[in-house]
């Protein structure tokens, strides 16, 4: 186990709040401006490419039926690589470990871009147009990825709620067809949103959803310190490939001269560490990511299992030997993903909250005071049936069915209806779990 000598533990996984407005208002700030330049630059690359059928939709993709590796980059990964040569299924990784994993002979199926600073330095000195593997990407990443992709690229947008209209408006109407010229129709070229949860992992794990994959196994993802180890050992390309021909003899071909990074664990002096409930040393971040894949559990009820020795104790474990042979056998119910990921997130100050609409995620101080608030304000929310004006209420009435200020129509209703009671019935059960005995880590 990892101990500080010089930074201090200031708290663990029980005890400690992340949150995510303050995480996600920092993100945007720093890589919104980015990404609308980015999108503007790859515009006419990616709509050249859609027209050729190298690009589309990730939803237009022909859809899998196997099982799925999510890669991480915790230390565990060094533990499974070695198993994984020979898998045949899908792998999501990220331009992290995608030179890594060739270097093992392992051809990942999908590379996923989210960050905006990814760039193609990060995956040369591979000759990727050998491989089957397919760029995931959304049009605001960096664009010298784009320009030098040789392979496929399937495209999503990012689900940022409303926080910022950039992504549901101004980008998605640039990637469109027009026909026509004043009286113009247009066809919306990228049409898939997928909801992003902070960090990678969870983002490959709904990717892995959209793509059809029956069943995820986390490779990697340890959101934590262990075995000495900062991160997986990393592998990047010293000199490419390449081949000697003369007329005098027979071509050669030299292999690509590998260059290993080892990333051991060296504490910071005058960091802050967090303890999660395995005991394992970690940070204030991981500890936000771990809420965010928790999260994304919950939302997307996968078929999940860990092979990693990391904070994840709350999914169940499979060992990476047997993970590689398909087992277990059997999927993990998914009442036990709801009870489990939900007791975990109440226990880190995060609730969900089922409506007509879906799922909300909210975080509060005071959950049996600002959950029924919260869902009340949900409820004073109108919009008009005919002409689709919206409003909102000053009251908790219910004032379906009164007239439109916009149309005059007698159509306005709620915009989603909440079930108060149900929902705080759920949460207070979970308030009465999280207060008394922890649940044992889950297993297959």
């Amino acid at each position: 186990m990892n101990e500080p000598n010089n930074g201090s533990v200031i708290g663990d996984e029980a005890t400690y709040r992340t949150f995510s407005a303050q995480y996600n208002r920092a993100t945007r700030r720093k890589q919104l401006i980015h990404e609308e330049h980015n999108s503007a630059y790859n515009h006419h690359t990616l709509v050249e490419r859609l027209n050729a059928g190298t690009a589309r939709d990730i939803g237009a993709e022909e859809k899998q039926s196997g099982p799925c590796f999510v890669i991480g980059s915790g230390p565990s990964l060094d533990d499974a690589l070695p198993y994984m040569k020979g898998w045949k299924d899908g792998i999501i990784c990220t331009t992290s470990h995608a030179l890594t994993l060739m270097y093992y002979g392992i051809e990942p199926s999908h590379i996923l871009l989210l960050d905006p600073f990814c760039s193609w330095d990060e995956i040369a000195g591979v000759d990727w147009s050998q491989t089957r593997t397919k760029l995931v990407a959304h049009p605001g990443v960096w664009p010298d990825i784009i320009a030098n992709w040789p392979n496929d690229i399937l495209l999503y947008r990012q689900n940022m709620g409303n926080a910022e209209p950039f992504y549901n408006g101004t980008q998605s109407r640039m990637y469109t067809r027009r026909e026509g010229v004043r009286e113009a129709t247009f066809h919306f070229l990228i049409n898939t949103q997928i909801t992003v949860f902070a960090c990678s992992p969870p983002m490959q794990m709904f990717v892995a959803q959209v793509l059809g994959y029956s069943r995820i196994y986390l490779a990697g993802v340890d959101f934590a310190y262990h075995s000495g180890k900062d991160r997986f050992t990393e592998y990047t390309v010293k000199k490419p490939a390449y081949t000697i021909a003369t007329k005098f003899s027979e071509p050669v071909v030299i292999g690509t001269e590998w260059e290993k990074h080892e990333h051991p664990f060296v504490e910071k002096e005058d960091h802050d560490y967090i303890r999660m409930d395995n005991g394992l040393l970690s940070e204030q971040v991981h500890l936000y990511y771990k809420k965010n894949l928790m999260s994304a559990w919950r939302l997307s009820l996968q078929d999940t299992y860990t092979t990693d020795h990391g904070a994840i104790t709350e999914i169940p474990y499979v060992p990476i030997r047997d993970a590689v042979l398909g087992y277990p056998k059997k999927r993990f119910p998914v009442s036990r993903i709801k009870r489990i990921s939900e007791k975990y997130m109440a226990r880190v100050g995060a609730y969900v909250i089922e409506s007509s609409q879906g799922l909300s995620f909210v975080e509060v101080a005071e959950p049996l005071k600002d959950l029924p608030a919260y869902m009340h304000a949900l409820q004073r929310n109108y919009v008009c049936g005919k002409c689709g004006a919206t409003g909102t209420a000053h009251d908790d009435a219910d004032h379906t069915g009164e007239q439109c200020t916009n149309c005059g129509a007698r159509e306005m209703k709620r915009a989603l209806t909440v079930d108060v009671e149900k929902n705080m019935k759920r949460i207070r059960k979970l308030l009465e779990i999280t207060a008394s005995t922890s649940e044992p880590p889950a297993s297959p």
